[in-house]
């Protein structure tokens, strides 16, 4: 019966000090659309991301993520292509990001953002054959500004560098999708 009173006790003070939390945080939700590029094996590769995320306060927001990289030229194997022997490969990136701004209000803000999940490289031999996926751990960091049109569009570009541990994938050497990238996007805001 102790037992039982502290955990209660406990739970009704962690909950009392966390409410001013959820308090200050409301839902403000965006959604963001942004092409990069990243550099793969010295070779620059572009990138698609769409985000649903929402502000959390005046300087942070919270989003999720998916990315998405053709590495081949086929890489969503077309039964047109010509020659079946090429590899088509294509990279799928899902996870959380978070990012953080200097400034509570500025039209030039300074902001870092960082980032974690799951990444799926997809590879198709043939028109013939299913594909083969391969799942993998992926993480970035990033660091740029934000150009803030007004309470409901914002522009930003970052420049930063994600990590991918993996093994050799087809013709991608050994950790190769860990690279640095750049990307512009916009956010606009839902509500």
């Amino acid at each position: 019966m102790k037992k039982l009173r502290k955990y209660l006790i406990s739970l009704v003070l962690a909950s009392l000090s966390l409410s001013s939390l959820t308090a200050a945080v409301t839902w403000d939700p965006y959604l963001a659309f942004s092409r990069g590029n990243a550099t793969i094996e010295e070779e620059k590769l572009s990138c698609y991301e769409l985000a649903v995320g929402s502000f959390l306060g005046l300087r942070g927001a919270i989003e999720l993520f998916l990315l998405a990289q053709p590495i081949s030229v086929n890489c969503l194997n077309s039964s047109d292509a010509h020659d079946s022997g090429v590899v088509g490969t294509c990279v799928f990136m899902t996870g959380i990001k978070t990012s953080i701004t200097l400034f509570k209000d500025a039209f030039v803000n300074p902001m870092i953002q960082a980032g974690f999940g799951q990444m799926m490289i997809t590879s198709f031999e043939s028109p013939s054959q299913q594909p083969e996926f391969f799942w993998n751990f992926y993480g970035s960091i990033a660091t740029g500004f934000e150009i803030d049109f007004g309470d409901s569009f914002k522009i930003y570009l970052l420049c930063g560098i994600r990590f991918t541990q993996h093994d050799q994938v087809m013709h991608i050497e050994k950790n190769g999708l860990s690279s640095k990238y750049s990307s512009i996007g916009f956010r606009v805001q839902l509500s």
